[in-house]
């Protein structure tokens, strides 16, 4: 879309709100005539019009009766009208298409942002998704599922309780029964997931006058998110890290918002699976509330400012309280490492104990799974359409299918608007043993400028039942499908291991487990992302008794967070239902926004190199 900002604003200068290439800012059009107006908003193609004071509706009328779908029009709004920016005034009765009207309360870099926000929020809520017929409706009952990861899983189990026939299958052998390297991200990682309502992050510049980021343009070992040898990149790799860093800050907030809303109905959706299925949750060390620790003041107040706005704040604890509530670590908090906490709702789950159980319950629902089972391919008429899959186990007739490809999947994603958009990004994983006295509350560790500054410590058994404690740290670009370069996973080992030593003096290694697949030492799984941070939810029509082929993913490290969510966005597409997720992770989204005026992965675009 593109979008006419005419409001006068000489703070503009110092953002990156203009950075995408379709917002055009003229604030010589916010005091000119209406003609002259509507010279402008034609000239530019504008469907989004934010100014100071509200055009008349003749003007609102001939624009409307010149574009292709719905206008848009935020405005100022005199103080003391009682009208804010909370709420969009009802669409205009106009000709041919409605002309949408959003007050803004006053004219700053907030309400320009929040004008923005709206215009490009409301753009894709409006886009049409294809809906599946419900078995009560003629529709299929049988699911056929691509991928045995955590997602898939907990949307099997959702649509198993709901009267499915789920059928799912995986390429790699049966979870626990080869060595961590056969395995995608949730078997490959170690044995460790966290819930927390911020769990899902926008990664991108959300500061209006702050730089984009270029982690990936620098290597593990110089605290960047590179963990590839720049000269091996691809063209569509560095159109990818270009992308990333393209998002403007108000877009960044805009997509952070939408995130942060359906990980609260994750919240939501996990609280009733523990009342639905118990057992799921049975022997999987469950552990609830996640103490939030800091090593730099700063960055402590100002994540206590940011979960206070979504009310995700239990307590606050200084250097002083962490020594006498949580003994193991007194000596971390004494010794100067740690600024403070916050604890906040969560919980955390032994990930690989939580899988077998769900696997449990699927084959008592019924549902059927087959290990080393590949699928090749997506088969396409010549209109495009899918015509079938190229698998090892026949796909059931007139079943749906559930694709979550990981990031090795990228054969599922042909011909879909998905296609290129999935990259990986790795973290890696250590062992402690958990010492007397014992961590009873996971962790998220936030240690600022640490070449692993961001690490999830998670209170955890081994195999043979000993408590230990898995830490998971630091962010590898490892692009399309490229493997890491060992010396920046050795950077990441040492950084990993360095969290550990600072935390934890005592907390050695522990000794080896009776199950060799649990992988001490240090391992590491490769994560799913996306440039928006947004995840992908893309479907489309697969027969014509009311069958989807239905993609998700690129949850980057949100995917185990927000799997009950993505399950009920499932269930809703198969039943003919809407959920917010099928548009606000349409991965159209920022292409349909952009209208191609930013980098998109397989571009050619200028090389990469590190910027002085």
């Amino acid at each position: 879309m593109k979008i006419l900002l005419t409001l006068p604003s000489p703070d503009l200068a110092a953002t990156d709100f203009l950075r995408s290439g379709n917002v055009v800012h003229d604030p010589s059009a916010d005091s000119a005539p209406d003609d002259r107006l509507l010279d402008a908003l034609l000239l530019h193609g504008a469907t989004a019009l934010i100014a100071t004071r509200r055009p008349d509706d003749a003007l609102l009328r001939t624009w409307a009766q010149h574009t292709t779908g719905p206008v848009h029009v935020a405005y100022a709004v005199p103080a003391g009208s009682g009208t804010g920016t909370a709420r969009e005034l009802p669409p205009r009765a106009h000709p041919v298409h409605p002309v949408h009207e959003f007050p803004l309360d006053g004219t700053g870099l907030d309400a320009i942002a929040t004008a923005l926000a709206h215009c490009e929020r409301a753009a894709a809520l409006a886009r049409p998704v294809p809906a599946g017929a419900a078995p009560e409706a003629g529709g299929p009952r049988d699911v056929f599922l691509i991928g045995a990861g955590v997602v898939n899983l907990v949307t099997a189990l959702h649509l198993a309780d709901n009267g499915y026939r789920v059928t799912v299958v995986d390429r790699s052998p049966a979870p626990g029964t080869a060595g961590w390297e056969a395995y995608g991200c949730t078997h490959a990682g170690d044995d460790a997931r966290m819930f927390t309502f911020t769990e899902m992050d926008n990664y991108g510049n959300q500061d209006f006058h702050g730089d984009a980021p270029d982690w990936f343009r620098h290597s593990v070992e110089k605290h960047g998110w590179l963990a590839r040898d720049p000269e091996t990149l691809t063209p569509q790799e560095q159109a990818w890290i270009d992308e990333f860093e393209a998002i403007p800050s108000w877009l960044a907030r805009t997509y952070n918002a939408d995130i942060f809303s359906l990980s609260a109905e994750a919240g939501r959706e996990w609280t009733a699976l523990r009342a639905r299925f118990p057992r799921l949750f049975e022997d999987v060390v469950l552990t609830d509330d996640i103490l939030r620790v800091y090593s730099d003041p700063a960055h402590l107040r100002a994540s206590l400012a940011r979960h206070r706005v979504i009310g995700a704040v239990l307590c606050e604890l200084s250097p002083a309280d962490l020594a006498r509530e949580h003994p193991a670590l007194a000596a971390a908090a004494r010794g100067g490492t740690l600024a403070g906490g916050i604890l906040v709702p969560g919980f955390t789950v032994n990930v690989h104990k939580f899988t077998q159980r769900a696997i449990e319950l699927l084959t008592d629902l019924g549902g059927r799974f087959h290990w080393d089972t590949t699928v090749t391919g997506v088969r396409r008429g010549p209109d495009g359409a899918v015509t079938g899959f190229d698998s090892a186990v026949p796909v059931p007739e007139h079943a749906h299918v559930v694709a979550s490809p990981g990031v090795h999947g990228a054969e599922l994603l042909r011909g879909t608007p998905c296609e290129g958009l999935i990259h990986g990004v790795l973290g890696g994983w250590m062992r402690a043993r958990n010492h007397t006295p014992a961590l009873r509350n996971s962790l998220k560790v936030a240690r600022r400028g640490h070449v692993t500054e961001d690490a999830n410590v998670t209170v955890a058994r081994d195999g043979d039942g000993r408590e230990v404690l898995i830490v998971g740290s630091g962010y590898g670009y490892t692009g399309a499908a490229g493997e890491p370069d060992e010396r920046q996973l050795t950077a990441m080992r040492a950084g990993v291991a360095d969290t550990i030593e600072r935390l934890f003096p005592d907390g050695d290694e522990p000794a080896a487990s009776s199950h060799p697949h649990e992988g001490y030492g240090f391992k590491y799984c490769v994560r799913p992302w996306t440039t928006t941070s947004l995840g992908l939810y893309h479907c489309e029509p697969l027969g014509p008794d009311g069958s989807l082929y239905v993609v998700t993913g690129g949850h980057n490290t949100g995917g185990f967070a927000q799997s009950p969510a993505i399950a009920r966005a499932v269930l809703a597409s198969l039943r003919g239902e809407k959920h917010p997720m099928h548009t606000l992770y349409h991965p159209e989204r920022y292409p349909a926004f952009t209208g191609g005026a930013g980098p998109r992965p397989g571009a050619t675009l200028r090389p990469l190199a590190s910027r002085a």
